[in-house]
């Protein structure tokens, strides 16, 4: 008779109107390659168990899995995909039988509480259910180099803009403290005058070299696995000196804070140097990109023995980093010319399945052949669109992307391609899946001010995107 009911209401449900969850299990079936369920559905309903489930019930679970292994890769799903796996099977999102079915299925998939008698006299006695595992040692001394862009302020004239280039030493104290030691040498160039109009420097004063040096204690923010290594954030607090090599009277103590967040080898983030004493008019800061080896946290790796019960469980993260390396482009005004390839980095936050949250910071650069450069260093905020169809069976697409934010431009002569705000709209094409993305990507770029009016630039650049958790953007896979 139950049976028969079953029958009834999967034949009730499989003539009602697709339905949007009915979809969405549709494509979690077909990439988990769960086509066979689809003929176990009458049998599983009787594994719908009111939780918790007791012993006996769970040994009813544990041999239907034994005589159908295509159901252990239900263990892959959380709650929320075994709902809609649900849906599509009863082909409805929301009945007696969706009910029915994703309580089945989520106790096959081991999520639902199973009232176990308690041990005689305790605990005592039992082996926990998930040792500790070992801790993957990491090596205790670190070395790294980055390249940083940025801005800086002197008590000299200036064009605000500053390069660095640094190495540094880390040794690990603990897995959340460390020490840093590390030296840089900080550029940047003269104001620069021009009288008469030509767009050339008329006079060369001394341009602003700093040589840093400092170290400190290294605090490890968070970190977590992401694959077979690890991500980690990282604020590092120095202090130190600071020598002016092209200018007498800014030489003193100085100190700093760096927060940066690293990915393997790869690291990026954001460094303020401030002098002190004499140096006091010295303030530096800079968005940074490098390598790092060694000296990263430890974390846990299971044993092969327990790798299957006690899976490592990374904490969950909707982020992702990019860098783009703008490649070539150029400014509707006389007054840019050609663009040079540049730099580029982007923190993603993913919101929807079709809208991420973005913040980026770029540096573009306009050689001019017959007058002196043009760099902008800019500051954005803004939204990406996705623009794939639901569902697709590619894993290449569009998506746009629309931002505002501030530019700072180093400009020798008065213009009107100066430093202030802008907007920024993007379209690009390229493949991504859940753990990354590559894209090329078309900018148009606007200022919107007196001071930067004619500012307007196109240009076209190529992209890579990480991805924190593949489990969050899941979504995301085959999506473009």
């Amino acid at each position: 008779m139950r049976a028969l009911i079953v029958l009834l209401l999967l034949s009730a449900t499989a003539r009602a109107q697709p339905c949007d969850p009915c979809t969405r299990g549709e494509a979690l079936i077909d990439k988990f390659e769960l086509a066979p369920i689809r003929a176990l559905a009458p049998e599983l309903l009787e594994l719908s168990f009111a939780e918790p489930i007791t012993p006996a019930q769970y040994e009813a679970i544990i041999a239907r899995r034994a005589r159908t292994p295509i159901l252990g890769r239900l263990g892959a799903l959380d709650d929320t995909e075994l709902a809609l796996v649900s849906a599509a099977l009863c082909h409805h999102p929301d009945n007696a039988c969706t009910a029915a079915t994703v309580r089945a299925l989520r106790c096959l998939a081991d999520h639902c509480d199973v009232a176990f008698p308690p041990p005689p006299g305790g605990r005592l006695g039992f082996e926990p259910a998930c040792p500790p595992a070992p801790r993957k040692r990491t090596p205790l001394l670190g070395v790294g180099f980055d390249w940083g862009n940025g801005i800086q302020r002197s008590g000299a004239a200036n064009d605000g803009r500053t390069t660095s280039f640094g190495i540094s030493a880390r040794i690990r104290v603990s897995d959340t403290l460390g020490v840093i030691a590390r030296a840089d040498r900080i550029d940047g160039r003269d104001a620069a005058t021009d009288e008469d109009g030509d767009g050339i420097d008329d006079f060369s004063s001394s341009a602003i070299t700093r040589i840093t040096a400092l170290a400190g204690p290294s605090f490890v923010l968070d970190s977590t696995r992401f694959g077979g290594t690890i991500r980690s954030v990282r604020l590092d607090l120095l202090a130190g000196y600071l020598a002016t090599r092209t200018l007498p009277g800014e030489d003193g103590l100085a100190v700093g804070a760096d927060l940066a967040i690293q990915l393997s080898a790869f690291r990026a983030g954001v460094r303020l140097i401030q002098g002190l004493g004499d140096a006091s008019a010295a303030t530096m800061v800079l968005v940074h990109f490098g390598i790092a080896v060694g000296s990263t946290p430890t974390y846990r790796t299971p044993t092969y023995r327990d790798a299957d019960r006690c899976p490592p469980r990374p904490r969950s993260s909707r982020l992702a980093l990019a860098w783009e390396l703008p490649i070539t482009g150029g400014g509707f005004s006389s007054q840019l010319g050609y663009m040079a390839p540049g730099l580029g980095t982007e923190l993603i936050y993913h919101l929807h399945t079709r809208i991420d949250l973005l913040a980026r910071a770029d540096l573009l650069a306009f050689p001019r052949r017959d007058r002196d450069r043009v760099i902008h260093q800019a500051a954005l905020g803004g939204v990406r669109f996705d623009h794939g169809k639901r569902p697709r069976r590619r894993s290449t697409g569009w998506f746009s992307t629309l931002m505002a934010g501030y530019t700072h431009g180093a400009v020798l002569e008065p213009s009107t391609v100066g430093s202030g705000p802008i907007v920024d709209a993007s379209i690009a094409w390229g493949m991504q899946e859940d753990e990354m993305a590559m894209y090329l990507r078309l900018h148009a770029r606007f200022g919107l001010v007196p001071e930067n009016e004619d500012f307007r630039a196109v240009f076209l650049s190529w992209g890579v995107e990480t991805r924190f958790d593949r489990k969050r953007w899941a979504d995301r896979d085959r999506q473009w």
